[in-house]
């Protein structure tokens, strides 16, 4: 049996005999697409050659590119596990054409491939091609051997490939190996459901070569391209299943180590069924955490840091089902750096962070787990006084957006309490939340291949800023995005421009476009989208095609580009200071340069000490002082990496690559701009150091005149208050500690004071329910307008006061105006909740809700809060009811 390795090495072998050039796997975090959460497809990373960007001249390429989906119409997260094929993290193996060879070649090559290196069964194989590509049926029948009844047409919906509304587009290939009985084959292929490319298991797409040979043009027809292209992709964790000749991706090698171990660790045999689910979610999670995290992402609670933090919490509740109660997730990475460090040796080479990361990680959601076990039970507690069968959809849903259970978990734990779930009003919820961040994906600022005019093809933009600030340039393309009060907003590509892009950290330039005519364009932001340098400018001067095709003159802002170089030379220091005060282990986690300042995240697990901050701001200004020549050179990758250059993880890098040099300390593979020595720095300062995420510190910091400026205003507060306490500046924090000193006095006897008045007034309350006949002493009363601190003094004095006097059976309520909004509190002794059913927590649920608000808390003890203060009578009078209802069933 070929191993994965041997397949994914086949395939690159097979195209480099072929002419082939081999592309590494762009990172599975995007640098240059806004629209995208993760690199999704091995196309990604040559969407702008599609669009006519191509620097390199590639004409023919390979990869195996790291990819992952998250969501989407076959992609929901929910379904990961649950069968044997869905996944979160996969490899796309591809080849590509930019110009090149076409269909016929295309054709033959994946036919070979399939059929003479991996020997797969050619009576297995389906292909099926857009309903009007008769060339291409043409070529499936005279460049292969197959079955002519086995090329099968389609419609746009199945074959035929669009990169948007409009763009680069073409019909497709699609080859399908069927894994069933050949005898019943027949039978199925007239059906639209059970038949290739319908939803029958048995037909299993392999590989999609896309013919790119069109244009979709805004009014929606189809304009021939000039050069036409090849895309293909093939997803590898199903061409192995195929290959190994399992049913299941998950009984290929890529996952059979990770499951046996997880099987070993819990001490449970792996089970083909839904026992096996949780084998399954944690094997593919713990691959998409190791490879997300290696190349930057981290759990967080937005973005695709979201979408770790939620695979996390999905694996390890998951485990639970496998009776794992502590962290175990991060020691499967060791697992997944043996199977697939050799491809792509990254991830070895951050295992021990990407371990930390997901430890610490797993460390906090199992507190958060436990939150939700107990938020949980009191969702079942509230139903049950509530005669309720089942419950709510908000409830279900916060279950699973707050405390990381699924819906099934829900749903399994409520059916042991004897409940149902509202999966309707989840279900509604989930839509919500799903369109929120589908609609945040397609905020992409313009940057669409929609609506650019085209005045003159380029293969790309030269970058001259390295020398220069200013230069002539043309204006190759450009698009209006809207117009308002500033006047036109548009992105226009050059021929070549002395703006930097915003790249590896560092904000693109801004500065000032100038036309010959007068015209003048404000540059607001330059940025790279799929290798394309675009830059954002606004302009009062109405644009068209006739005053673009003129000359222009680009100057970046002088004093913005000199603090952004201060800056960001400032931060390959840090750095260095960094690793030479905490350790080896500190690695850049990412940054961001600008001319106000720098912000550096980097790898480590705890606060530094006020000592390592001044030792590493010391050390940065030792350097500067000593005003280190900083070069910069082109090297080969691999010759810079040797030389001990510094690499950014998850950044994409070509062959030859910049490397920045402050010898004797410093030295990174950097495409930014920097200052020719270190004193150009003139003063490094910084002004916070915080935590970002598990195992992520950051640190912010200024240089040059802008440390004076902060200094200046230091000295100008210092002299504020020497003279408004009226002391020298050497006894300031002296005077300063005294004072603190007396207010510590002061707040203590207010507190013995205010104490001892809400005792007073708790006793008070207390005499008021012992009045009541019977056996059930009872107090609900209104306190009027309060302070927030002086109702929350009483509030939690209360139940304390129940208890400590021995007033078992006594019941209170209280409320009170604080602050233009209405506050409850109860109070009740044991006997109370035993023997005459009281619950504080229903009490001010109540009351809260007929104020417009909620809240809630134990039998014994409970606050709540409500929008309407001139509520609160008539919210005490309901609980007065509830108290007197329960005097009376005794």
């Amino acid at each position: 049996m070929k191993s994965s390795k041997e397949i994914r090495s086949d395939f690159i072998n097979f195209f480099a005999a072929h002419g082939h050039r081999f592309i590494p796997s762009a990172p599975v975090v995007p640098q240059d697409d806004p629209t995208l959460l993760f690199t999704n497809a091995g196309m990604n990373q040559f969407k702008s050659i599609f669009l006519g960007d191509n620097p390199q001249k590639l004409t023919r390429a390979a990869n195996s590119q790291k990819c992952m989906r998250v969501s989407g119409k076959h992609n929901d997260l929910e379904e990961v596990g649950r069968d044997h094929y869905h996944h979160t993290f996969f490899e796309m193996l591809g080849n590509w054409s930019f110009g090149d060879y076409y269909k016929k070649e295309a054709i033959r090559w994946g036919w070979q491939l399939l059929t003479d290196v991996w020997l797969l069964p050619k009576e297995r194989l389906i292909v099926t091609i857009h309903a009007s590509d008769d060339e291409a049926e043409a070529l499936w029948k005279s460049e292969t051997d197959i079955e002519h009844r086995r090329i099968m047409r389609f419609g746009d919906k199945s074959n035929f490939w669009e990169m948007g509304e409009t763009g680069p587009c073409g019909p497709c290939s699609e080859i399908h190996f069927d894994i069933g009985d050949p005898s019943t084959r027949e039978a199925t292929f007239a059906d639209l459901v059970a038949g290739v490319n319908g939803t029958n298991d048995r037909y299993r797409e392999l590989w999609n070569l896309v013919f790119v040979q069109y244009n979709r043009e805004k009014d929606g027809s189809l304009k021939p391209l000039p050069h036409t292209h090849v895309d293909t992709g093939m997803g590898f964790e199903r061409l192995c299943a195929v290959i190994q000749g399992v049913d299941s991706n998950y009984a290929t090698d890529l996952f059979t180590p990770i499951i046996n171990e997880i099987a070993r660790m819990c001490g449970k045999p792996y089970d083909r069924g839904s026992a096996g689910t949780p084998f399954r979610v944690i094997a593919d999670h713990i691959r998409a955490l190791t490879f997300a995290i290696t190349d930057g992402a981290f759990p967080s609670n937005e973005g695709r840091g979201y979408v770790l933090r939620r695979l996390l919490r999905r694996a390890y509740r998951f485990g639970r089902e496998l009776c794992f109660r502590q962290p175990f997730l991060h020691t499967l990475v060791p697992i997944v750096i043996k199977e697939m460090g050799e491809a792509f040796p990254e991830i070895g080479q951050r295992g021990s962070y990407v371990e930390e990361v997901i430890a610490a990680e797993e460390q906090r959601f199992g507190a958060t787990l436990e939150q939700g076990i107990e938020r949980f039970s009191l969702m079942i507690d509230n139903a049950k006084k509530g005669g309720a069968k089942s419950i709510a959809g908000n409830d279900v849903f916060t279950l699973y957006d707050t405390y990381g259970f699924p819906m099934d978990l829900t749903r399994l734990m409520a059916k042991e309490q004897g409940f149902t779930v509202d999966e309707a009003g989840y279900e509604t919820l989930m839509a919500q939340q799903k369109t929120r961040a589908r609609d945040a994906r397609k905020s992409d600022d313009g940057l669409s291949p929609e609506g650019w005019t085209e005045l003159k093809k380029v293969p790309g933009t030269e970058f001259v800023g390295y020398e220069r600030e200013s230069c002539t340039v043309n204006v190759c393309r450009f698009k209006i995005t809207h117009e308002d009060w500033q006047g036109s907003h548009l992105l226009f590509v050059l021929d070549r421009t002395p703006f930097y892009a915003e790249s590896g950290g560092q904000v693109g330039d801004r500065g000032v476009l100038c036309g010959q005519n007068g015209t003048e364009i404000r540059i607001e932001d330059t940025v790279k989208w799929n290798d394309l340098v675009v830059h954002r400018g606004v302009t009062k001067v109405p644009m068209t095609d006739a005053i673009f095709g003129k000359p222009f003159t680009a100057t970046v802002a002088p004093e913005l580009r000199s603090s952004t170089r201060r800056n960001h030379s400032a931060t390959h220091l840090l750095q260095a200071a960094l690793r030479k005060t905490l350790g080896n282990h500190i690695q850049q986690a990412g940054s961001k340069v600008e001319p106000a300042g720098l912000r550096f995240d980097f790898t480590h697990f705890k606060a530094l000490t006020d000592e390592e901050l001044s030792a590493v701001e010391r050390q940065v200004n030792e350097w500067i002082m000593a005003n280190l020549p900083v070069q910069t050179a082109l090297q080969e990758l691999e010759a810079a990496k040797a030389a001990g250059a510094t690499a950014l993880f998850g950044e994409k890098y070509g062959e030859r690559v910049r490397v920045v040099a402050m010898d004797p300390v410093s030295k990174e593979l950097c495409g930014g701009t920097h200052v020719s020595t270190t004193g150009n720095i003139g003063f490094f300062h910084i002004t916070a150091e915080t935590s970002i995420s598990a195992g992520v510190r950051r640190i912010e910091a200024i240089t040059g005149l802008n440390v004076a400026a902060y200094l200046a205003r230091k000295e100008q507060t210092i002299i504020s208050l020497t003279s408004l306490l009226k002391v020298g500046e050497p006894k300031l924090v002296e005077r300063v500690h005294a004072l603190i000193d007396s207010v510590k006095q002061l707040e203590e006897r207010l507190n013995t004071l205010s104490g001892a008045q809400s005792a007073s007034r708790l006793g008070l309350i207390f005499e008021e329910a012992k009045k009541r006949s019977g056996d059930f002493p009872w107090c609900v009363k209104n306190l009027g307008d309060m302070d927030k601190e002086s109702f929350f003094r009483i509030a939690d004095a209360l139940s304390d006061t129940i208890r400590s006097n021995n007033l078992t059976t006594m019941a209170v309520v209280l409320g009170a105006s604080v602050d233009g909004k209405a506050l409850f509190a109860a109070g009740a002794g044991a006997e109370a909740v035993k023997k005459y059913g009281v619950h504080c927590g229903e009490l001010v649920k109540t009351a809260a809700q007929k104020a417009g608000g909620g809240g809630g808390g134990s039998a014994t003890r409970a606050q709540a809060g409500g929008k309407d203060p001139a509520k609160i009578d008539e919210s005490l009078a309901m609980t007065s009811i509830m108290l007197s209802e329960k005097a009376h069933q005794q």
